[in-house]
């Protein structure tokens, strides 16, 4: 998978390859542990993020 960006549109799955929601990427932090790399705006949570690493997030495409 390319490199995700800020700002792209994404799908957050489980261990288990499951679609738990969706979200745009907040942030992305050199600082943090390699595997949580990702901070996602998630739809499903008002105020809040999800961390994930990129072996659970599926980019959105737009439509053409």
């Amino acid at each position: 998978m390319s490199e995700l960006k800020v700002g792209d549109r994404v799908e957050i799955r489980n261990n288990k390859g499951i679609l738990i929601g969706k979200g745009t990427i907040a942030n992305i932090n050199d600082f943090r542990e390699p595997s949580m790399k990702y901070a996602i705006d998630a739809d499903f949570y008002k105020s809040d993020f999800v961390f994930a690493g990129e072996e659970h997030l599926k980019l959105i495409k737009e439509e053409e």
